[in-house]
């Protein structure tokens, strides 16, 4: 794909904002037919620039009040890939991300108690068979942003 212009910028900054937003809200709010934001958002989505849309949840509302970053160490023997599949296949479990430093992978998980993380970690996690050790940090407040925009950006 080619650079991204003024409005393709503009036009992802108000769908950060807003997933929901119409074609036809971005169109006025930029002065532009809604026609011609479908064509810039096809072909965003064509090139990669957008990947998706989806609802979040929160898990507070949900009854899960603990919110986790497991540090995992794996056996070099396994495949990680497929170590990674068999993580995100655990309810709790909401990202994996493979690093570089003293562990292997950080996983970010939701439990409904400090007894439901445990079981998490002792019955779940532990028990796979690439897992060697885990360290875990409970999260006691996030901040969180989307990638920033500017008109460099390609």
């Amino acid at each position: 794909m080619e650079t991204l212009d003024e409005l393709d910028l503009q036009i992802l900054k108000l769908l950060q904002a807003d997933g929901r937003a119409t074609n036809v809200e971005i169109g006025r709010q930029l002065d532009q037919r809604h026609t011609r934001i479908r064509d810039r958002i096809n072909r965003m989505t064509e090139a990669g620039v957008i990947t998706g849309y989806r609802v979040e949840v929160n898990p507070l509302k949900l009854g899960h009040h603990i919110h986790a970053l497991v540090h995992v160490e794996a056996d070099q023997e396994h495949d990680f890939d497929a170590f990674a599949d068999q993580l995100l296949a655990i309810p709790e479990v909401v990202e994996v991300m493979n690093v570089t430093g003293d562990y292997d992978a950080i996983v970010r998980v939701w439990a409904r108690d400090v007894t439901h993380l445990r079981t998490l970690l002792y019955n779940k996690i532990s028990t796979l068979e690439a897992h060697k050790k885990t360290v875990s940090s409970l999260i006691l407040k996030r901040w969180e942003t989307t990638l920033g925009l500017s008109d460099d950006a390609e």
